[in-house]
């Protein structure tokens, strides 16, 4: 029977991940997990409009959720012989715990077959759910979630070619709006009426999919 892999959580320093502090690996791994994408927008502002267009911001931070359990009661032995209570503790002090030295929790790396999630926890809840005579707790069940963030490098070379400062030709898709295009290009979609004169609409609605834009360096708007 080939070996399991379990699912592993790595914290470090750094967001890069090469600084390690140290792992700690799930018990049972989880029977599913759920991701949540989010996005930013804010409403147009016409005076008089009866209707509202939201013209995009930016991407909002994703997230993973997973649930965890841990179980004393000898069905499967806890990684590093711990008990239930240790195992939370470690898994607490990696994940959670605020370092004064580095003025915040630590940065994590969730591993597990083809998942791979770079972040930091917002959350950790832990019902316990079964006891030992003596009180000391034999099961556990811990529910954590987690806030992607990378770093500052990858997150630069990601943008590289998304640069303000280069030329760059869109093709409008479906639900596209010159603002929308302009603040992702330029991060600022004010810009949205100079874009609409050097591409000679003559409304800044007046574009459909298919169609394609130029979008000078911002030097030169």
């Amino acid at each position: 029977m080939p070996d399991i892999t379990k699912l592993k959580i790595t914290a470090s320093r750094d967001m890069a991940g090469k600084d390690s502090l140290g792992s700690i690996d799930a018990m049972i791994n989880p029977a599913g997990y759920s991701t949540t994408y989010n996005a930013d927008y804010r409403k147009s502002e016409e005076i008089g409009a009866s209707e509202t267009t939201q013209i995009f911001m930016g991407a909002g931070p994703s997230s993973l959720n997973l649930d965890l359990l841990v179980d004393g009661t000898g069905i499967l032995p806890i990684p590093e012989g711990l008990t239930v209570t240790a195992y939370i503790k470690k898994l607490t002090d990696l994940v959670f715990t605020y370092h004064g030295p580095l003025h915040r929790p630590n940065f994590l790396m969730i591993t597990w077959g083809g998942v791979l999630f770079n972040g930091m926890c917002s959350s950790l809840t832990t019902n316990y759910k079964l006891f030992n005579s003596d009180g000391t707790a034999l099961r556990a069940e811990i529910k954590l979630s987690l806030l992607k963030s990378i770093d500052f490098s990858t997150k630069k070379k990601k943008a590289a070619n998304q640069s303000p400062d280069m030329t760059h030709i869109r093709t409008v898709k479906a639900g596209d709006t010159l603002p929308a295009m302009v603040y992702r290009i330029y991060g600022d979609p004010s810009y949205y009426m100079e874009v609409a004169r050097i591409n000679g609409l003559n409304s800044v609605h007046d574009i459909r999919p298919g169609d394609q834009l130029y979008f000078p360096p911002l030097k030169k708007i």
